[in-house]
Formats: structure tokens, C-alpha cells, sequence
């Protein structure tokens, strides 16, 4: 799989679930035991380094996002220090 090839999951009423390589990726490069999580338009970010704007979470492989409450899949594409999810219509 390419870096950048979006991974798509399933996704119902805004709570999915990061694949577990995800998770040990965004582990292996956080320094504490926290996540930066944004939400822009039609995009969330989450990044193991701080972003503007964005709010801290510890890190679990489960999200709520209400963004999405009517996305039933979403991709989600790693960008080095960050993933970005999207709802696929």
C-alpha cells in the first residue's frame, strides 16, 4: 500500500474505528500519550504533534465525530505526522 492511498473504513452515526496500524503509527511518533485532533470543513485531522486549532485527546483507536453522523464510509490517508479522514459519498 502506498503512504498516501487512502485506507477507507466503515463509519456509523460518526463513530468509527482507526485500523490498528494507524493507531501504532500515531503511538510511535507521539511524545506523550496524547493526540491533536480538528475538525475543518469536510476534513479531521489527527496528528501526533500539535496543530492550530486543533484539541487534545488521549489516544484511543475509537472516534465520535458528529461531522459525520451520516457517513456510512470514510477514508482516511496518512500524511507523515497526521491522518486526514473524509466522508466518501
Amino acid at each position: 500500500m502506498d503512504a498516501n492511498e487512502p485506507l477507507y473504513v466503515v463509519c456509523r452515526k460518526g463513530v468509527f474505528a482507526l485500523p490498528e496500524h494507524f493507531c501504532k503509527l500515531l503511538q510511535s511518533l507521539m511524545t506523550n500519550e496524547f493526540v491533536y485532533v480538528r475538525e475543518d470543513e469536510d476534513v479531521l485531522t489527527i496528528s501526533a504533534t500539535r496543530i492550530a486549532e486543533g484539541r487534545r485527546r488521549v489516544m484511543r483507536g475509537h472516534f465520535r465525530v458528529p461531522m459525520f453522523r451520516d457517513a456510512k464510509k470514510l477514508a482516511i490517508v496518512n500524511y507523515q505526522q497526521s491522518l486526514r479522514v473524509m466522508a466518501i459519498t
